[in-house]
């Protein structure tokens, strides 16, 4: 890192750790269990935690592999977080298909009521587009389903980016 990045990434952690509560080692040292992960993705999850209040620290955000690269990642805690806390939220509903392909529903619909609609947000995820070969998606593909349906759905209704 030269100088500049490196007075950002300082101040990037200090704004986090203001944000959670926490002192900057907890912060730093989080982020030093890390090393494989780049400058860029190191900010842009620090950026999650600024913008969005997310607790690395508590495994609302991590970082996911994906071939040589890590990139910042809410996980369901997160998104759990994010919708709960929401003032417009108001319930949600899943359902799944009736098919199943090797035990597994082909797709998965999540309903995001709010308060402030008059129309639920409604999002289909179907499990072939979706599936990843992470060894959670092949041990638990109806629960990683479940996830991505609810991530997408939230995104939508809340306009939350990642």
């Amino acid at each position: 890192m030269n100088h500049i990045q490196q007075t950002a990434y300082e101040e990037a952690i200090n704004v986090a750790a203001e944000c959670l509560q926490v002192s900057k080692e907890q912060i730093n040292t989080w982020l030093t269990n890390h090393p494989q992960v780049s400058f860029i993705g190191r900010m842009q999850l620090l950026r999650l935690v600024q913008k969005h209040g997310l607790d690395p620290l508590m495994g609302e955000v991590t970082f996911l592999q994906e071939s040589d690269h890590y990139y910042p990642f809410i996980t369901i805690d997160g998104w759990a977080r994010l919708i709960n806390q929401h003032p417009a939220y108001s319930g949600m509903s899943l359902r799944d298909a009736t098919e199943l392909k090797d035990g597994i529903p082909i797709w998965m619909e999540c309903c995001i009521y709010r308060n402030d609609r008059i129309l639920p947000i409604v999002v289909k995820e179907y499990y072939e587009e979706v599936k990843t070969t992470h060894v959670v998606w092949q041990q638990l593909p109806r629960r990683m389903l479940r996830h991505r349906v609810i991530q997408q759905c939230a995104r939508l209704a809340f306009g939350i980016s990642t």
